[in-house]
């Protein structure tokens, strides 16, 4: 019998509050994002960090779940508070960002997108120009400036989405 998968993630009242990890994959001067379906959102490829899992295995499997291929994790770039609001629900996201490396003939073409399902949503992968950024909506927003000029040691970085401003104390 396997044991059920406990993401940590929790709600309480209007707020819900995620633990999360992304990775930070950087190629030839380009950047891999994911999307859900159709929609026009990108991050960096991660997710929901599950009870008992170290961030860095977490974020081994997300690799291995969304681009198929093992990766090694490499340092910590950034910690991250974001606070945000989508319909009816406020979000207080902490997310760890390391930057990884896939194995060098993994997903080597840079016009190439990557398909695949999380359960039942699609989602795609693509290489972005990491000059390019600000042409799409990248999320969280602070990641259009701060891929550009990785960090030495980690930086801490709150942000606070303007729908979630008259909400955050």
């Amino acid at each position: 019998m396997s044991e059920q998968r406990t993401m940590i993630t929790f709600s309480a009242g209007r707020w819900r509050f995620q633990y999360r990890v992304g990775a930070v994959v950087i190629r030839n001067g380009h950047v891999l994002l994911m999307k859900p379906g159709a929609r026009d959102i990108w991050f960096v490829p991660g997710g929901r960090i599950e009870m008992g899992e170290p961030a860095r295995l977490a974020l081994e499997r997300e690799v291995r779940e969304e681009l198929g291929v093992a990766s090694q994790i490499g340092r910590l770039l950034w910690t991250n508070e974001n606070f945000f609001a989508t319909n009816e629900t406020l979000y207080h996201e902490f997310a760890l960002y390391f930057e990884v490396t896939l194995a060098a003939d993994a997903h080597t073409d840079l016009s190439a997108r990557i398909t695949g399902t999380e359960g039942d949503a699609p989602y795609e992968c693509a290489w972005h120009p990491l000059t390019s950024l600000s042409q799409i909506t990248l999320l969280p927003g602070f990641l259009v400036q701060a891929l550009v000029n990785l960090p030495g040691p980690p930086e801490h970085v709150v942000e606070v989405d303007p729908s979630a401003r008259p909400f955050v104390t």
